[in-house]
């Protein structure tokens, strides 16, 4: 659903759609949501970089 909302230019509802899959703790991470194409409109947003500093995994080495 959140890909949906980005595409509609619906930022607001795309990153309410993100936290609450993020806060389920599901295969979807905020490591791995860095990866997709279609967040690139959500990456300037301040919610979605709180989001993704919430949640976010210490990287590997």
């Amino acid at each position: 659903m959140a890909r949906i909302y980005a595409n509609c230019e619906k930022y607001d509802e795309a990153i309410d759609e993100l936290e609450l899959v993020l806060s389920l703790e599901t295969y979807i991470t905020a490591n791995t949501l860095k990866l997709k194409h279609w967040i690139d409109p959500l990456r300037d947003h301040p919610r979605y970089q709180e989001l993704i500093a919430k949640y976010a995994l210490p990287e590997a080495m």
